[in-house]
C-alpha cells in the first residue's frame, strides 16, 4: 500500500497553482473565472481510511455569483482535466468530478462596505503595493495605471458635499486625472459590483456627474483581469476625447 497523506492541499495555494497552470496552457479565460474563488475537497468514498490506497473526492469551487453561469459543461470538463493533472498524488485522493456554486455575498449596503479600501487601515481585503484592494481584477488595473503618466486615486473615499447623509460618501474604484481631465474607472462583476446592485452603481455614477465628472466607464472584472492594458487604453482614450 502506498504511503499517502490523505490530507488535501490548502485551498488558496491549490487555486493559485491551478490558475497558473491554466494560464500556461493558454486558458486564461478559465483562470479568470477563478478570481476571488475558494474550494473544498469532499470525500465521497473513504475506503482509503479503512485499508485501501485511494479515496475518491469531488472538488467544489465556490465563485462569485457573477461567474457561476459562465461555468458551462465544456468549461467544467476542462477544469476537471486540469485539476486531475495538478492534484498532488501523495495525498491519495482520486478526483472524480468538479462542482461549482456561488459564494454567499454580503448585501450591497454602502454603509457596511470597507472604508477607504486602498488605505493602510482597511481590513478583509487584498494587499498589494502597500495598499488594499477589493479584488485581483482591481490590482491588475492598478498595475496598468501605474505605468501611465496619469494621476490616479484607488478606492479613495469621495465626500459629496451638499448631499444627505446616506449619499455623502462614495468609493469610486479609480479616480483618474489625465491632462487636467477627470474620470472614474469602475471594475464591474467582483464581489462589490454585481447585477444585484447595478442600479445602485449607476445611481452613484449620476451623483458624480452632478459634480462635473462626466467620464465614468464600467468594465467587466474578467476583462480587467485578463487584459488590463486594453481596459486602461480604452478608458484613457475616452477620457482624452472629453
Amino acid at each position: 500500500m502506498a504511503n499517502f497523506t490523505h490530507n488535501p492541499p490548502e485551498s488558496a495555494a491549490f487555486i493559485y497553482t491551478l490558475k497558473k497552470y491554466l494560464e500556461a496552457e493558454n486558458k486564461e479565460n478559465i483562470a479568470a473565472l477563478l478570481v476571488n474563488s475558494n474550494c473544498k475537497f469532499v470525500v465521497i468514498d473513504d475506503s482509503a481510511y479503512k485499508g485501501c490506497d485511494l479515496c475518491t473526492a469531488v472538488v467544489y469551487f465556490e465563485v462569485p455569483v457573477i461567474s457561476t453561469s459562465k461555468f458551462t459543461e465544456s468549461i467544467k470538463n476542462e477544469l476537471f482535466n486540469a485539476v486531475e493533472l495538478i492534484f498532488p498524488e501523495e495525498t491519495g485522493f482520486e478526483i472524480v468530478g468538479v462542482e461549482v456554486s456561488s459564494i454567499i455575498e454580503e448585501p450591497p449596503d454602502d454603509e457596511q462596505r470597507l472604508p477607504n479600501s486602498a488605505s493602510l487601515v482597511s481590513r478583509g481585503s487584498i494587499e498589494w503595493d502597500e495598499l488594499r484592494f477589493r479584488s485581483k481584477s482591481e490590482i491588475e488595473v492598478y498595475k496598468s495605471l501605474k505605468k501611465r503618466n496619469v494621476l490616479f486615486f484607488a478606492n479613495a473615499t469621495a465626500i459629496l458635499g451638499g448631499k444627505d447623509k446616506k449619499k455623502d460618501k462614495k468609493e469610486p474604484d479609480f479616480l483618474v486625472c489625465q491632462n487636467g481631465k477627470w474620470g472614474i474607472l469602475e471594475v464591474m462583476g467582483d464581489l462589490h459590483h454585481t447585477p444585484t446592485n447595478a442600479m445602485q452603481d449607476h445611481e452613484r455614477a449620476r451623483l458624480f456627474k452632478d459634480y462635473g465628472v462626466s467620464c465614468i466607464e464600467f468594465y467587466d472584472a474578467i476583462k480587467c483581469y485578463n487584459t488590463p492594458e486594453g481596459v486602461v487604453d480604452d478608458f484613457l482614450d475616452r477620457l482624452s476625447k472629453l
